[in-house]
């Protein structure tokens, strides 16, 4: 609170430590301040608010056209103007006991587009933003019932972020929205909070889980049919991405394009980013294994051929698949960090040429570069890229454990792999629920879609509030 409750020029100034954005003003006839955050309100409207008008006697009067919040000068205090001024109100400050806000914001936003890591082909072209409200309102344009609820939570003691729960009331269950809610009335001591990705981390149970127990989606339509199946949505405010939870392995396979396609085109991609799933992570490891211990169950000509591209390089199959895995990183790091324009161009490019000078400086065998390919173009089948990302680690592990124990060691690091997922939860729900399900129409709805007049109920795994639906 304001010293003695002076709310003079200088001290408003003292109060926002005269920092250039905050505009403190004295009006030209009255006996009036004005306080307001110049790059989030719009400025033609500060003008016009800003020219004498006469006859007027008191601040109020001025602006009894507009929407106004009072406050007392006794009662205002610090944390309370600094948070009103940063949503882009205007304060005015009058020899009255009142304080008046007005509203005149105008945060800086770009429209609705295409989701650039979702491309659209059938689907819709409306794409999330940095904006909360505008991300809120194209879901609810798709959602207009009274079940649909919005909450609001207020996270980050410095950011003061503004982060929405989303959910259908009549279809969720009551005891993974009552976990989130706890969970996100917990996250009150946090300093900063700037992107979804950083409230996902501080959400999760198992902080090093290696695989994401949260999606996330740049589509509305896609946050709105998975909340329709009994999981609920997160919007922070400044992510051009929405949370989804709770999710199973499955799920993260799975695209809003999906939808948009006829089910044997969505069922082929669906079992293809399994089959690409699979491979990405022990075609590698199974590779070195059987060259290594096993080569007496490879066919006679494959085997001579491995043999003959084998002459003359130094390093085991292991260190050959090492050194060009962590050359795929580093090619695909670089793609990324390059300008859009030439990243593509210059990681393609890169990778044939020092692939083709790897194969004649004898570092690697052209049969190791074929798996390492098939490997890195499998990766980029996956989906959801939280997950490729991580996929690094597991392949290793699959590895140095197929080249220390050969097959062994390859179907232990399965079953380790396994074992894992089955102890994993996302909000209570089982990672491998949907796989090990005791309805098998989840297990068939979760690698096809069927057409929609098919699928009459919703996944058991979640246990819904209400499992009919008439097709989505």
């Amino acid at each position: 609170m304001l010293r003695d409750n002076k709310f003079t020029k200088e001290a408003l100034q003292q109060l926002f430590n005269h920092s250039s954005d905050i505009e403190v003003k004295d009006h030209k006839v009255k006996s009036l301040i004005f306080v307001y955050c110049k790059p989030i309100v719009d400025t033609s409207l500060i003008q016009s608010l800003l020219i004498p008008v006469p006859g007027e006697d008191t601040g109020s009067s001025i602006f009894n056209s507009l929407q106004v919040e009072t406050y007392s000068k006794k009662t205002l205090r610090n944390e309370q103007i600094e948070k009103l001024i940063f949503a882009g109100k205007l304060m005015v400050v009058s020899s009255e006991e009142s304080i008046y806000f007005y509203d005149i914001s105008k945060i800086p936003s770009r429209q609705p587009d295409e989701s650039v890591a979702e491309v659209s082909i059938r689907g819709p072209k409306d794409g999330f933003v940095e904006n909360s409200l505008i991300n809120i309102g194209l879901i609810r344009k798709r959602l207009l019932t009274s079940s649909f609820i919005v909450q609001d939570y207020t996270i980050g003691i410095r950011t003061n972020t503004k982060v929405s729960l989303l959910y259908i009331k009549d279809i969720i269950n009551s005891d993974v929205l009552q976990d989130i809610q706890n969970r996100l009335s917990s996250l009150k001591d946090i300093d900063v909070l700037t992107s979804s990705t950083m409230l996902g981390e501080y959400l999760y149970e198992n902080k090093f889980t290696i695989t994401p127990l949260i999606n996330y989606t740049g589509r509305p339509d896609f946050v709105v049919k998975s909340m329709n199946q009994g999981k609920f949505a997160i919007v922070v405010d400044g992510a051009p991405t929405v949370l989804i939870a709770p999710i199973d392995l499955t799920f993260l396979l799975k695209t809003a394009e999906d939808d948009n396609t006829s089910f044997y085109a969505a069922s082929l991609e669906r079992m293809l980013r399994f089959l690409g799933l699979a491979t990405t992570i022990f075609l590698p490891g199974f590779y070195t294994a059987l060259t290594t211990y096993h080569v007496g169950q490879l066919p006679l000509p494959l085997l001579a051929t491995i043999t003959v591209s084998r002459l003359g390089l130094p390093f085991s199959t292991f260190m050959e698949m090492f050194i060009m895995l962590l050359m795929i990183e580093l090619f695909k790091e670089g793609g990324a960090r390059l300008p859009k324009g030439i990243g593509q161009t210059v990681s393609v490019i890169g990778a044939l040429i020092i692939g083709d000078a790897a194969i004649q400086g004898g570092i690697t065998s052209s049969t190791v570069l074929v798996i390492i390919g098939i490997t890195a173009i499998s990766n980029y089948i996956v989906v959801n890229q939280s997950i490729a990302g991580n996929l690094f680690y597991v392949r290793l592990f699959v590895l140095i454990l197929s080249y220390a124990f050969g097959i062994y060691g390859f179907v232990f690091s399965i079953f380790f792999i396994m074992l894992y997922l089955s102890n994993l939860k996302s909000f209570g729900i089982p990672y491998l629920a949907n796989i090990s399900s005791s309805n098998p129409k989840d297990i068939i709805y979760s690698f096809i879609r069927l057409p929609y007049s098919f699928m009459k109920k919703r996944n058991s795994s979640l246990h819904v509030k209400d499992r009919k639906r008439a097709g989505e």
